[in-house]
C-alpha cells in the first residue's frame, strides 16, 4: 500500500528551464554572426557566364483584349483606336514582348468584314497569339 501512494506522488514532468536557456543562448549567438545588412553586388567578384540569346526572366504580360465597338473603331481598355493608330499600339507592344497575345472580343451581329480589319491589324503588328471567345448557344441542349 506504501509503495502505491509512492508513486502517485511523483508525476513526471519535464523541466522547461535548461531548454529555454538554450534556445535564447543559440539565437543571440546567431544574431550576432549574422549581418544585418543586404549584400552588396559589387561585394563579391563574380564572373557571370555568357550566352548567346536570352530570354526575358519577366513574366508574360496579360493579353490584350480588343473590343471592335463599330467599323474601325477597336477598344483597348479604356483607350478607342481606329486601325492605323491600333497597329502602332499592338506593334509597340509586340516590341516590349514578342509573344503577346491578344484576345479579340464583338458582337455576334458583327461584320465579318470589322473582324478581318482587326485580324489584318494583328498581322501587321507580326502578332500571332490571336483568339476569339466564344460560348455555347443557350437555345442547344446537346451543344451543337
Amino acid at each position: 500500500m506504501l509503495s502505491d501512494r509512492h508513486q502517485v506522488d511523483e508525476l513526471p514532468h519535464i523541466n522547461m528551464t535548461p531548454m529555454v536557456d538554450v534556445v535564447l543562448c543559440l539565437l543571440v549567438f546567431f544574431m550576432a554572426a549574422t549581418r544585418l545588412y543586404d549584400w552588396e553586388e559589387n561585394e563579391f567578384i563574380v564572373t557571370v557566364p555568357q550566352v548567346a540569346e536570352a530570354a526575358p526572366l519577366t513574366a508574360a504580360p496579360d493579353d490584350l483584349v480588343l473590343t471592335i465597338l463599330k467599323p474601325g473603331s477597336v477598344a483597348v481598355g479604356e483607350t478607342i483606336y481606329e486601325l492605323a493608330p491600333l497597329t502602332n499600339m499592338l506593334t509597340q507592344a509586340r516590341e516590349r514582348y514578342e509573344d503577346q497575345g491578344v484576345v479579340i472580343r464583338g458582337d455576334a451581329n458583327l461584320n465579318y468584314q470589322d473582324l478581318a480589319d482587326v485580324l489584318s491589324a494583328c498581322d501587321k503588328a507580326g502578332i500571332r497569339n490571336v483568339r476569339l471567345p466564344v460560348r455555347p448557344r443557350e437555345n442547344d441542349p446537346k451543344g451543337k
